[in-house]
């Protein structure tokens, strides 16, 4: 019984990692969108020379980007329920245990690989400006 605890516990762990991970890439990229949104909308509101819009929108615009806030994960008990109900056999544990394991190990992969291949990652404009560097130019700021 305390294999099987300390099983779940670990899953549990590797589960919580990973789903903090992937909200925490998914709230950076709706981020990245809500300035983009805000700053077109701001745009517009110059062109109109519309006052009032681009004061608010500006004012929006610096709240959003001072947005940086930690998701707070959980991982669903449900999902761990059925697999408590198959605890009985030691095979059981031990596919929990590999479970947790194969979880862990695709995390670390996929690290090491940002870590060593950054252009995987990378969004175009940083290819472009690394290129560019590269030959030995340079490219304006965009500001």
């Amino acid at each position: 019984m305390p294999a099987a605890k300390t099983a779940f516990e670990n899953l549990h762990r590797q589960l919580l990692i990973n789903t903090k991970a992937a909200a925490k890439k998914q709230n950076a990229q709706d981020l990245k969108k809500r300035i983009a949104l805000l700053s077109y909308q701001r745009i517009n509101a110059i062109k109109e020379r519309d006052v009032s819009k681009t004061s608010e929108l500006t004012k929006k615009l610096e709240e959003v980007k001072k947005q940086t806030e930690d998701p707070q994960v959980e991982v669903d008990p449900k999902l761990l329920e059925g697999v408590k109900a198959a605890q009985q056999s030691g095979h059981s544990v031990e596919h929990i245990n590999d479970i947790a394991n194969y979880l862990s190990y695709q995390r670390t992969y996929n690290e090491l690989i940002e870590r060593y291949n950054p252009g995987l990652s990378m969004t175009q404009e940083d290819k472009i400006r690394k290129t560019a560097h590269r030959v030995g130019f340079e490219l304006p700021d965009k500001e």
